[in-house]
């Protein structure tokens, strides 16, 4: 195994699958160079490699369906299918999250390998791409249904919930973009009230100020949709209102 500064950690949603295989499995993986640090002002870190890859060499039947916080690629080697995921530039004192999703065939009980992971990345002042780690990815299959029904890591569904954010935020502008502003208020403060309920139950201020943003949004997004139909309308009807006086006041966009 080859192991070196970049720190690696994985972390499964369930500490055990059914031994007859699941179609939906996810593991956060955490990763970065030396220890993490604050940014001084706009320093910004100096860059430990450029273009970090993870290739994913699958077992028989293991198959990871998609990569959310990077982007994913898929290859096919001689040897089966390889999958790869960028994971952009790695910088010192920087850490990044991704969720991977795999399919999980079945399997005796037990820890069993479900895969390698190799990580390569280039030097800064290089085009020739080093391999820098390699790790064993396990995971454990049972029958019992106690060590089933424990309840997912905290860590990992959190990280899951606020990765829905932005794609919450882009449906609800389509929404109000095409004049459905009830329904666009609706899906911001539908997904505001579960992560209010998430910090309530786990006293997570993390879920309340994801929350709050949503809320905030809303309201700004509420006014100014509305406020820039309304002058629209007022133009069409009254055509000798110059286009040019049709204003927004302060009120109108922070309402």
């Amino acid at each position: 195994m080859v192991k070196s500064m970049l720190n690696v950690t994985c972390t499964w949603d369930k500490e055990s699958i059914s031994a007859n295989g699941s179609k939906q499995v996810n593991l956060l993986i955490e990763w970065g160079y030396g220890a993490i640090r604050k940014r001084k002002g706009n320093l910004i870190p100096k860059a430990a490699g450029c273009d970090l890859q993870l290739q994913f060499i699958p077992e028989n039947g293991v198959s990871l369906l998609k990569a959310e916080g990077v982007r994913l690629g898929f290859k096919r080697s001689e040897n089966g299918d390889c999958m790869f995921v960028h994971c952009g530039d790695v910088r010192r004192g920087k850490y990044r999250q991704a969720i991977l999703t795999f399919s999980i065939p079945a399997h005796s009980s037990g820890r069993h390998t479900i895969g390698m992971m190799e990580w390569s990345w280039r030097k800064p002042s290089q085009e020739k791409r080093t391999l820098i780690r390699t790790d064993q990815l396990y995971i454990h299959f049972t029958h019992h249904l106690g060590l089933l029904s424990i309840p997912s890591n905290p860590k990992v569904e959190k990280y899951i919930k606020l990765n829905e954010t932005s794609l919450i935020v882009k449906k609800a502008l389509r929404m109000y973009e095409k004049g459905e502003y009830e329904r666009g208020a609706f899906i911001l403060t539908r997904q505001a009230d579960e992560l209010l309920i998430r910090a309530a139950r786990s006293d997570d201020m993390d879920y309340l100020q994801e929350a709050e943003l949503l809320l905030a949004i809303r309201n700004k997004w509420s006014g100014t949709f509305v406020s820039f139909t309304a002058y629209s309308s007022k133009v069409f009807l009254n055509k000798t209102i110059p286009l040019e006086d049709v204003r927004f006041t302060e009120n109108d966009i922070l309402r």
